[in-house]
């Protein structure tokens, strides 16, 4: 089950870097909303890890804990990244 959240993991992973690529070809990007851009990726990373981990380990109130501390801080990151630093920049 953990070989499966790793290959799934590399997967988004390299979505991530493609999705990264084409959305720097469309917009230009200043160095906060590259650091923005990272930090959501890891939130990200780090709240599928997590919770998937803990859900597989038969624990579903870290899993849970897991979504809430590190999904929602990057849903927000997210969502400020693209409405304050991204979408005003377009070519």
């Amino acid at each position: 089950m953990i070989g499966l959240m790793w290959y799934l993991m590399g997967m988004l992973t390299m979505g991530a870097a493609w999705g990264y690529v084409n959305l720097n070809r469309q917009y230009r990007l200043s160095l906060i909303a590259n650091l923005s851009l990272a930090a959501v990726f890891g939130f990200f990373w780090i709240c599928i890890g997590w919770s998937w981990a803990s859900f597989a380990e038969g624990e579903p109130r870290s899993g849970a804990m897991g979504l809430v501390c590190f999904g929602l801080p990057g849903l927000i990151l997210m969502s400020l990244t693209w409405t304050r630093l991204i979408s005003p920049n377009a070519k």
